[in-house]
């Protein structure tokens, strides 16, 4: 079912929160009132899947063992990463993105019209990488494109940088950074392709004067996107960017 919070509008808003029942948006089951979790239950949140160790310490991809061992390298540019510009300091996700409730969560963020799934994808991200986010003072959402804005009716990566920033005390400002160019949608898309789609697609829209940022998206593939916003944000004088997203999917082939 389509949330009416896709339709812009306060009162359809508020007419949701009072009309419909309380129900996990990762499996639908019923939440009773007063259950904690902000709209997921129990097991859906036992069921999302962190990101194993040992893992690249730049951007977070587990690693094979083998390939972890101390002295070759590979925990400083896994092969995910070794790609993307020196403006991308570190990247980090809370989930892997596999069939059950994380990719409900996504799901129903972006395509569903559930801007209430970005306080538990927030609260995700607050509890995997706190760490990371620790000396992060503004967090810039990735952009949508006005085609997709206008079709989709609010940019998910804004509604769920707004959740993490209540969450870990930095401000959100979506106006730092602008999709300068429509691109085509990345899922269709292979590694090369996207890096294409992207670049030259976003510039920075105010002078940053070197702050700590970290672009917020709601899910990490190729790193293509939140490469070129970082990028886009060092041209603007803030230096290098951590990137944070909830998911991280397999990479295609």
């Amino acid at each position: 079912m389509r949330s009416i919070l896709a339709t812009p509008g306060a009162l359809l808003r508020d007419l949701e929160a009072l009309a419909l029942p309380v129900a996990c948006l990762g499996c639908g089951a019923f939440l009773p009132p007063g259950a904690d979790g902000a709209g997921v239950c129990a097991a859906c949140r036992s069921r999302m899947r962190t990101l194993p160790a040992p893992a690249c310490r730049r951007c977070g991809q587990p690693l094979d063992p083998w390939d972890a061992r101390p002295g070759d390298g590979a925990r400083e540019r896994c092969g995910l990463c070794r790609a993307w510009p020196e403006s991308v300091a570190w990247a980090a996700s809370a989930v892997w993105m596999v069939d059950g409730p994380a990719r409900e969560l996504v799901h129903a963020l972006k395509y569903g019209g559930w801007r209430v799934a970005a306080a538990p994808m927030a609260a995700a991200i607050a509890r995997a990488c706190g760490a990371r986010l620790a000396d992060v003072k503004l967090l810039v959402p990735v952009p949508l494109g006005a085609r997709r804005l206008r079709s989709r009716g609010y940019n998910q990566a804004a509604v769920l940088a707004r959740a993490l920033g209540e969450r870990v005390g930095a401000r959100v400002d979506e106006r730092l950074l602008a999709r300068v160019r429509e691109t085509r949608t990345q899922t269709a898309l292979g590694p090369v392709e996207r890096w294409a789609n992207v670049e030259g697609a976003f510039a920075a829209a105010g002078d940053l004067a070197g702050a700590k940022v970290a672009v917020v998206d709601d899910v990490l593939t190729t790193g293509a996107t939140l490469a070129a916003c970082a990028a886009a944000l060092a041209a603007g004088g803030a230096g290098a960017a951590g990137v944070v997203t909830f998911a991280r999917a397999a990479v295609p082939g």
